[in-house]
């Protein structure tokens, strides 16, 4: 009886471990969800952006984009939010006048990961598409961008990614397969904060 008891206790006690491995387990590959405040609309704007190409380089006066952020809490990282308007002015190669056209919007907005950066979060922009134009050159580049988001400062800085190059016609300056590389940073209005859960 005392050894049917013993044998009891230990399976229950291995079920209860197992149980709490479970839990524990699947708490640590549960997704992040993360909060939004306030949320909603935003612009933001960045002076001197650039696109990186092996042998050319894009430079811009300036680029605005419009968009909307989710709110509340609980929200997945994957689409947080949209741009739905960009746009680039006074843009030129190797100084000859170019023009930035973008298609596919809304461009979704995501959060990754708490940043090394204190304060920030990583992420990126996905759906990215657009088209840069001048003088007989045309280039067409999709991808996604990578970057984060400074809640001190409100400033989303692009630095990485994996834009690349199609339907390119530029004597070749840019070529289809070229990886090109957007750096820019953006001051975003509306006070938004992107915290995790």
């Amino acid at each position: 009886m005392r050894r049917l008891t013993r044998n009891a206790v230990t399976a229950a006690a291995a079920f209860t471990a197992a149980l709490g491995m479970t839990a524990a387990s699947a708490s640590a590959t549960s997704p992040a969800t993360w909060t939004v405040a306030p949320g909603g609309a935003f612009t933001a704007h960045a002076d001197n952006p650039t696109l990186s190409t092996p042998a050319a380089t894009l430079q811009c006066a300036g680029s605005d984009a419009e968009g909307t952020l989710k709110t509340g809490s609980g929200n997945a990282g994957a689409g947080i939010g949209s741009i739905t308007e960009l746009t680039f002015t006074d843009c030129s190669v190797i100084g000859i006048p170019f023009d930035v056209t973008t298609a596919s919007k809304p461009w979704s907005l995501n959060v990754d990961a708490v940043s090394a950066v204190p304060g920030a979060v990583d992420g990126s922009i996905s759906g990215v598409d657009a088209t840069i134009s001048g003088s007989g050159c045309t280039a067409d580049f999709t991808g996604t961008v990578t970057g984060r988001y400074l809640n001190g400062t409100k400033r989303l800085v692009i630095d990485g990614g994996d834009l690349t190059a199609s339907g390119a016609d530029c004597f070749g300056l840019i070529n289809d397969g070229d990886e090109a590389l957007f750096e820019a940073d953006y001051a975003v209005t509306g006070n938004h904060t992107i915290t995790r859960d």
